[in-house]
């Protein structure tokens, strides 16, 4: 019988045509900013003109910002390829998306493929990141998609081509990429192709071939893509630059080699910070084998957290037990909101809902005309949160219907808008800080940094107060004090490299840098005034994560999974905490010796400090 089932997938693979041509593009960053609509217009022409192109497959970037009509543009532009095409995003497509990754799948199918050609499977799947700055990382989800394609081969030894978008290797940056390793060491991968990097390169890495494909972009010369020549025995890389007739042969990969993991060379995560901190411990810790963006929310009794699986999770805030849980048709992305025993958040269902904290069950809900993932927050019986097309409302906690809506708005919303007395302030991925008045809405000001690219926005970061000055940080890495009165600039800094990453406890406003460095300072209109400058020794970083502050105590996490606990006085470091090794979104303090952290890698935990 076995040696039957030999001789058929012999058979089989020997009855497919012996040698095909694919077109592979990778970073075509469709935008009006950038030229790369007219370059892949150009190179989907040249692939028409030529008859002998099987099929066609996008490695990622799609986009430059995954907004507007941006990804429409690029999938008309796509549609008129005389093939098949194959298309995952990149993280200029995830990371910067008013739809967060739904309106990719709605309009490709998915974000992720799989086809065998000549014998061979071509499995694609991206790293995201979604919606957060942050390493590329593989979510669970698709951790599991990939191993239940993998584990049904037409035969076990069948050869595997992946297609990602990040490259696996150093100084690129994937989290969680031993966790793919791991996965298909198994199995007969014969190489890895990745984007990117927007050049043509390959690398031997961890024992398998990764090569990276060139942008389309033409940057002054002309646009240009890779036309792979793939038979039983290798396969050959060609460069094709539009409008000359003959591509350019840059690279081989061979097929009769059996490429194996070199496990050896695989560097995991250092858990030995731990060591060095053994009075924080991990009171419980919950699982939910989903992508995790949202930070959570508690109460006296209970935890809430949402997961890209549309789930509501209530856990017991003492034992991290499942009290009751909730399914929604879209992701939840951002953290909900508490307030007069109910439970407020948004999702990418394009819905606002509010339920029973205690019991779970629906309240109201609100619908909207665009996905959602701002964070809401309430002030007495009203709600106060943004969505992705332009709009930002009031809406009544009691009954859910809307008391007012600003419409003025041209880019997406994702932070937690700062409430002041009289004030509701937010950011936006349009570059502006927008001032309305809470009791109906009406703009007081809005403000914008001197960078014209959207990706600068102060939009990521959740807005702080200290008297009469706002503090922004934001993608061009500066500091920002804006007078909260007028709207008008105080002064900006980039002395010390932020990012997106704020705090403040009233008094003393807190930012993270991008390596190593947390800064104090005090309100001033001319100048930055330092309280102190200090290493914290946590590495190159740029999570969004809030700096939050609990007494005397602040806390945030890190992109690769690490929690620092310092004294907001000298900024002394009390602790640190290494979870995981993926983003910890902002952290929940209970008290200044505990508190809740979810991470991108899909669990929930409560931590806890004693130094008795």
């Amino acid at each position: 019988m076995k040696k039957f089932l030999i001789v058929v997938v012999v058979f089989l693979f020997a009855c497919q045509s012996s040698s095909k041509r694919i077109a592979w593009l990778s970073d075509t960053h469709v935008s009006p900013a950038t030229g790369g609509t007219q370059d892949l217009i150009a190179v989907v022409k040249d692939i028409n003109r030529q008859k002998n192109i099987h099929l066609v497959i996008i490695s990622g970037d799609i986009t430059e910002i995954n907004t507007g009509s941006n990804l429409q543009t690029a999938k008309h532009i796509l549609d008129r390829l005389e093939m098949p095409y194959y298309i995952i995003p990149g993280n200029h497509d995830s990371k910067w998306s008013d739809s967060g990754l739904q309106g990719f799948r709605k309009l490709f199918g998915d974000d992720k493929f799989q086809f065998d050609l000549i014998g061979i499977r071509f499995i694609g799947l991206h790293q995201g990141p979604v919606l957060r700055m942050a390493d590329g990382h593989f979510s669970p989800q698709d951790l599991n998609w990939l191993l239940n394609v993998l584990s049904h081969l037409r035969h076990p030894r069948q050869p595997v081509v992946l297609i990602t978008h990040y490259p696996l290797y150093p100084p690129f940056a994937v989290d969680n990429y031993f966790r793919l390793l791991k996965i298909i060491r198994n199995y007969n991968i014969k190489m890895i192709l990745h984007g990117h990097g927007h050049r043509n390169r390959q690398v031997n890495a961890y024992g398998i071939p990764q090569i990276m494909g060139r942008s389309t972009l033409s940057r002054g010369k002309k646009a240009a893509y890779n036309i792979i020549e793939l038979d039983r025995k290798e396969f050959r890389f060609f460069v094709k630059t539009v409008g000359e007739k003959r591509p350019s042969l840059w690279t081989k990969v061979d097929l009769e080699t059996d490429y194996v993991v070199a496990d050896s060379l695989i560097e995991r995560p250092d858990y030995s910070v731990n060591a060095q901190y053994p009075a924080v411990k991990e009171t419980w810790k919950r699982s939910f084998n989903a992508l995790i963006t949202a930070s959570p929310a508690a109460n006296k009794h209970a935890v809430f957290i949402g997961d890209h699986m549309g789930r509501l999770h209530c856990l017991d805030l003492a034992s991290g037990e499942e009290i009751w849980t909730q399914r929604f048709s879209g992701a939840l992305y951002s953290q909900p909101t508490l307030a007069k025993k109910r439970i407020v958040f948004t999702c990418a269902d394009s819905n606002v809902y509010c339920l029973d904290a205690q019991k779970g069950e629906r309240i109201w809900q609100f619908k909207t005309g665009a996905p959602l993932y701002a964070v809401p927050v309430v002030s007495g019986d009203t709600v106060f949160v943004g969505r992705n097309d332009g709009a930002f409302y009031a809406l009544d906690l009691n009954s859910g219907k809307c008391i007012w809506q600003f419409n003025e708005i041209n880019g997406y919303i994702e932070t937690r808008p700062l409430l002041t007395k009289d004030k509701v302030v937010f950011g936006a991925w349009d570059g502006y800080l927008y001032a309305l008045k809470k009791r109906d809405g009406r703009p007081v000001w809005k403000w914008r940094g001197p960078a014209e690219n959207a990706l600068f926005s102060p939009a990521a970061c959740w807005p702080v107060a200290v008297k009469n000055q706002l503090f922004v940080v934001a993608p061009d890495r500066f500091l920002t004090a804006i007078d909260l009165s007028t709207g008008l600039t105080l002064w900006r800094s980039n002395r010390y490299k932020v990012r997106e990453t704020i705090g403040a406890d009233g008094h003393f406003v807190f930012a993270k840098c991008m390596r190593d460095t947390v800064f104090s300072l005090r309100p001033s209109e001319k100048a930055p005034r330092y309280n102190w400058v200090k290493n914290m020794d946590f590495g190159y970083d740029i999570a969004n994560s809030m700096i939050q502050v609990k007494g005397q105590t602040a806390f945030f996490g890190t992109k690769n999974g690490l929690v620092v606990a310092f004294n907001i006085q000298d900024g002394k470091v009390i602790w640190k905490h290494k979870t995981g090794n993926s983003f910890i979104p902002t952290a929940l303090p209970l008290s200044s010796s505990s508190l809740i952290v979810s991470s991108m890698d899909g669990f929930v935990v409560r931590l806890k400090y004693s130094n008795h």
